[in-house]
């Protein structure tokens, strides 16, 4: 595919601050201004398009302690249906993608996707088991450290830790949003550390249709993260239509907090029900505070009048902040493409002049929609080819993805960098794969330590028939180039979750520098447990110094040994969720038929194979009832032995 460099002028037209829209009718007064580019330069010119609006004042909901979230049990209710290919699922659309790939691109051994360069890889210097429960599918990797304590989330629960992987506290997102008054399935974690203030954000959705969505944010208030957060929510549906939002992804910059989210119509696919994406401004140091928030939304972000999807905000390489914030989204539903959207929020959300700017950038080699990936058994699922993480550093952004491999047509991910962001913005590509396996849903992080460094580590997760999933990373230097690929965390099991061929990968694996320590990082990735399911991993990297001698030294890949049983202490019971139920009902009873625990009070989101799970070892031995009611009618009762 060949794409078009397109220079874009701008006119920006400014309307009232008065102005009333009738698309936003939960708001009785907006702040709206449109920007419309037109190219002056030829009849085949692009448009770029936006609305901005200030949005009324956002009031705290409660300011809890994380430490007083009492959840000693740790339940988890996961749903086993295979992602549907048909109705109201966004996998009906990748299915047709991955079907047509693997008939136009036959996976092969092509050793051209192996090259590495004179790069020595990262070393591992700690790790351990990220979250000790019952796992989400998918896993939706995500950590947060400041030095002193790590946090490390995943669907559906949130660990504190310090560095060694001791625990300080754990509890589920189900028991978080409990505490915070808000019901319904609470999924898709996003954290980060905000190295200038000192503090820590979790964000989280709530809810998965247009009458029930959520966006939770929560600020600590310390960098203790076992102490006070201040927690705000704002709707998943700001347009008051029939979408909701999914798929969240933040960065923070001088000011503000930047939170995307895709805006998803109800009841269809993710390619025919995708709505748009849109951006929400905060000024951050009102959620550090604890008072009402300042928000601007951002919303009709277009290109050639059509939504720019997935908007993957820039974070900043390393402790100082930027006033700005770029954001990189490609077109990731292609089977081959060059282009890349690069976005810039000029400024924070006190300067009155902010306004987005858009260009579209072309890369020297293409990307397009991976195949999924091969394991023992079966195959895990890529999704599709978008931005999936990016840093800003030194006029430059750096950036990872999932790609077709075009050498092998197997599942990788590609690096890349936009160079001379205010000048040329030069845009390079490198595709990446192991020797004998598939990789996918890589981070990647800024390791450098004196002016003018670029070098990164990057990890990302593995599979193939020979190769049980789990972690790996490289290092990347501008000089040495790439390194050899490092297992981080093997497993020892494949994934067989789901029901089905298919099972879940991603969406997204963690990473940050470690803000004490520059030339290490903090990374949270996925493997195989001998159960068959999956479970984070949580480790400690170091970029190498010098680079490799290829006459006279050998590559030494390290991994970790000690392989954690972390499921030992859990309860587990399978059962069917009826069609068209409304809510569950869990508890545990004594044999005297006396209420010890009502374990989980939710409403259904989904039916058909349900796992349910909860954490044994804080109860006294002796012989309990596990009693589940859909509806207020009683369709499970299961002993539970203690001893």
């Amino acid at each position: 595919m060949t794409s078009v460099n397109i220079e874009l002028s701008y006119f920006v037209f400014l309307f009232s601050n008065q102005s009333i829209t009738m698309k936003n009718k939960i708001y009785n007064l907006l702040i709206t201004s449109t920007l419309a580019a037109i190219s002056l330069i030829c009849v085949n010119a692009q448009q770029v398009s936006y609305e901005r609006q200030l949005l009324p004042k956002t009031k705290k909901l409660i300011s809890i302690n994380f430490g007083d979230i009492e959840d000693p049990y740790a339940v988890t209710l996961v749903n086993q249906e295979a992602p549907s290919v048909s109705g109201n699922s966004r996998k009906a659309h990748i299915a047709t993608l991955k079907q047509e790939i693997d008939q136009r691109y036959p996976k092969n051994d092509s050793q051209q996707a192996t090259t590495r360069d004179d790069a020595l890889p990262p070393t591992i210097e700690t790790g351990f088991l990220g979250n000790s429960t019952n796992p989400g599918i998918p896993l939706d990797n995500t950590l947060a450290m400041n030095g002193d304590q790590i946090i490390s989330a995943i669907n559906f629960h949130v660990a504190v830790k310090d560095p060694d992987g001791g625990v300080l506290k754990n509890f589920s997102l189900a028991q978080f949003a409990a505490n915070v008054g808000i019901q319904g399935t609470t999924f898709d974690p996003r954290l980060l550390y905000d190295p200038e203030a000192d503090r820590f954000i979790l964000v989280a959705l709530n809810g998965f249709s247009s009458n029930m969505t959520n966006i939770i944010i929560a600020f600590s208030d310390s960098p203790d993260a076992t102490e006070t957060w201040n927690v705000y929510s704002l709707t998943g549906n700001p347009n008051s239509n029939t979408t909701w939002t999914d798929y969240p992804m933040i960065t923070v910059n001088e000011t503000d907090l930047i939170v995307t989210g895709n805006l998803i119509r109800d009841g269809e696919t993710w390619q025919e029900g995708f709505d748009e994406t849109v951006l929400w401004q905060i000024d951050k140091q009102n959620g550090y505070d604890g008072v009402d928030l300042t928000t601007i939304l951002y919303q009709d972000i277009a290109f050639d009048n059509t939504s720019i999807r997935n908007l993957c905000p820039a974070e900043s390489s390393d402790e100082e902040l930027e006033p700005n914030t770029y954001f990189l989204s490609d077109r990731n539903f292609s089977f081959e493409s060059d282009s890349f959207f690069l976005v810039e929020l000029t400024g924070g959300i006190n300067d009155p002049n902010t306004a987005l700017t858009i260009e579209l950038l072309q890369s020297d080699i293409p990307y397009g929609v991976p195949p999924n990936a091969e394991q023992r058994v079966n195959q895990l699922q890529t999704n599709d080819a978008r931005v999936l993480e990016v840093f800003h550093h030194d006029n430059e952004l750096q950036f990872v993805g999932n790609t077709r491999n075009m050498a092998n047509n197997k599942a990788g991910i590609f690096h890349g960098r936009v160079m001379d962001l205010t000048g040329s913005k030069e845009t390079t590509l490198h595709h990446i794969i192991g020797e004998d396996y598939e990789v996918g849903y890589p981070a990647i992080t800024y390791v450098g330590t004196e002016e003018g460094d670029r070098d990164v580590i990057i990890n990302f997760n593995h599979s193939s028939p020979d190769k049980d999933p789990g972690m790996s990373a490289m290092y990347w230097h501008p000089d040495q180039g790439y390194s050899e690929i490092i297992d981080v965390w093997n497993g020892s099991g494949y994934i067989a979750m789901l029901n089905g061929t298919l099972q879940r990968w991603g969406d997204y694996s963690g990473s940050q520098r470690d803000f004490n320590d520059g030339s290490a990082c903090w990374i949270s990735g996925f493997y195989g447990a001998p159960s068959l399911i999956n479970f984070p991993w949580v480790a400690k990297l170091r970029k190498p110094t010098g680079s490799l001698d290829t006459d006279n030294q050998e590559i030494v890949k390290s991994t970790l040994n000690v392989f954690p049983n972390p499921i030992s202490s859990r309860f587990q019971v399978e059962f069917e969720m009826p069609q068209g139920s409304k809510e569950i009902n869990i508890s545990l009873v004594n044999n005297n038929g006396q209420l010890v625990s009502e374990l989980l009070s939710t409403v259904v989101t989904k039916y058909g194979e349900t796992i349910f799970s909860f954490d044994q070892s804080n109860l006294p031995k002796g012989l309990y009832h596990l009693l589940i009611q859909v509806d207020q009618q009683q369709i499970v009762s299961e002993k539970v032995i203690v001893e």
